[in-house]
């Protein structure tokens, strides 16, 4: 497995729960002794960045970490630029720069919102993959959440609940949120043998690609009884 950004890279996701389980009952290793993982930011972060770093230094492992547009120049995305405004570098440049001090790169981007046809292209996450040369985590993207997905399924897993029912459930929020957790969870939860349901009110669906394994019903409380 080279990258860790969806369910499509890892050949065995039910194996993978089995492996964190083992590191879990020993969290501590010198297998990532003088290697250093990169972790670099487009957007916030607070529990993946600290359970991914504090991952990274129980490995035995050096972390870099970037605030992208924060720690460093502000960088043009869109090829052909003419970057006679406030941007310095562009990412076509930056990522080889942040890949040749690294072993090991994660990245957080978020969706934009404004466009789903782009949000869904994904196109940081794949130049990074496509010019780093070395292996990619995403620590969230704008369409997916794989490493949160893992975690979940260590959690059902860990309740030792044989089938489960399990509801994935809309909330309110004061804005708008991506979709990238609801996709991803249902992307793996599938692996299991749990039953699985998607509630959110009418005209709120998710993109079928992600969704199409769940049964959905609207009514919240309905599809809540027996979780």
């Amino acid at each position: 497995m080279k990258n860790f950004t969806s369910i499509n890279d890892c050949t065995n996701p039910l194996g993978l729960v089995e492996k964190a389980l083992q590191l879990k009952k020993n969290p501590y290793s010198d297998i990532g002794h003088k290697k250093t993982l990169g972790l670099v930011f487009f957007n916030p972060s607070l529990r993946t960045r600290l359970s991914t770093q504090k991952a990274a230094y129980n490995l035995g492992m050096n972390v870099l970490v970037m605030n992208i547009n924060n720690d460093g120049w502000q960088l043009e995305m869109e090829d052909g630029a003419i970057m006679n405004q406030g941007s310095q570098e562009h990412i076509k440049d930056a990522i080889p720069v942040i890949a040749s001090y690294c072993d090991i790169i994660g990245v957080r981007t978020f969706a934009g919102l404004k466009n789903q046809k782009e949000d869904e292209a994904e196109d940081v996450l794949e130049l990074f993959k496509k010019l780093a040369n070395i292996p990619v985590v995403s620590l969230e993207s704008a369409t997916l959440h794989p490493l949160q997905s893992l975690a979940d399924l260590i959690t059902i897993k860990e309740s030792g609940i044989q089938k489960p029912k399990v509801v994935v459930s809309w909330a309110p929020h004061p804005k708008a949120l991506p979709h990238a957790v609801a996709n991803s969870f249902l992307e793996w939860v599938t692996e299991t043998d749990a039953e699985v349901v998607l509630t959110h009110p009418k005209g709120y669906e998710l993109n079928e690609k992600f969704s199409k394994s769940a049964k959905v019903e609207y009514n919240q409380e309905k599809a809540l009884e027996n979780a």
